[in-house]
């Protein structure tokens, strides 16, 4: 519940996305706004590509204060805001928007929210660690630069499309060339050998959301020396998640990221510390509804 009724004083915070009905964001920064007492609210805003232009405009025109940004508007984004954080200049994507004073700034809190839910929830250092990542989009690209920054050994890339998991190698290869970086082919039998190899698998890509979509790499391939993190949050258990489990793997699934973005969100959005345990009860409330 809110704490106050919604009045001419309240801050209006929100997400862009398409589609963006379906996020949960509202249900934990609403509850956040609530615990600590603070006269806001956060609501979804659906946006289509060809309208984010002029919906941007609107928002900041109306006053609001902030928004996060979600597929498939966090590169696109960026040529419309007035300033860019070091975050974002490094991985090319923006998640976060903050408008004060007429200007507007953007933040990247994948990449630690990421990085937060690696060491806390599935008690993994990625430093000196060979990582392959499955998937090149924009969660990938944030992905991959705190796992850089933080030590790993190596990243391997592989997307169904070539070429970004080519310009991702490279870019990340650029900005850290102490990270050892290739890409691979998108070929079963090549994935599955770099898994071979790898002591940690991240699944950056939309496989296992939807129903009848497959493991993303061949399950005798998962080895007990593994451990996995999969981004996608709902389904909780996806196809190589429940493989994981079954070998007894040690594997997570994206809902501690998504929770630590929206931390680190809120904290850019209010200058307050966010009230970590009641967004968490929120987000695991939502996702049970």
């Amino acid at each position: 519940m809110r704490s106050k009724k919604i009045s001419g004083k309240t801050d209006v915070f929100g997400i862009i996305g398409f589609p963006v009905k379906h996020t949960l964001s509202p249900h934990f920064q609403n509850a956040a706004f609530a615990s600590l007492g603070i006269d806001a609210v956060y609501i979804p805003f659906e946006v289509p590509p060809r309208a984010l232009k002029s919906a941007f405009r609107s928002l900041k025109a109306l006053g609001v204060s902030g928004i996060n940004v979600t597929i498939p508007h966090k590169q696109a984004v960026l040529p419309l805001v007035d300033e860019l954080s070091p975050e974002v200049k490094g991985i090319g994507a923006a998640n976060t928007i903050v408008f004060r004073k007429g200007k507007a700034k953007a933040y990247n809190t994948d990449g630690e929210g990421f990085i937060r839910s690696l060491k806390n929830d599935l008690k993994v250092n990625p430093k000196g660690r060979s990582v392959l990542l499955f998937g090149c989009g924009g969660a990938a690209k944030a992905i991959a630069f705190v796992l850089a920054r933080e030590g790993a050994k190596s990243i391997t890339f592989v997307d169904q499309v070539e070429k970004r998991a080519k310009e991702l190698a490279a870019k990340t290869k650029k900005d850290f060339p102490r990270c050892g970086t290739k890409y691979i082919p998108f070929l079963r039998s090549r994935i599955d050998e770099e898994v071979l190899g790898s002591d940690l698998l991240v699944n950056a890509s939309p496989v296992g959301m939807h129903k009848g979509d497959p493991c993303i790499v061949n399950p005798k391939a998962l080895h007990e020396d593994l451990a996995v993190y999969d981004i996608v949050y709902n389904p909780p258990a996806t196809p190589l998640l429940k493989e994981a489990k079954r070998r007894g793997i040690k594997a997570s699934n994206g809902l501690g990221m998504l929770l630590y973005q929206g931390v680190l969100s809120f904290e850019f959005f209010t200058g307050k510390k966010a009230p970590v345990p009641v967004m968490r009860a929120a987000l695991k409330k939502a996702i049970r509804k």
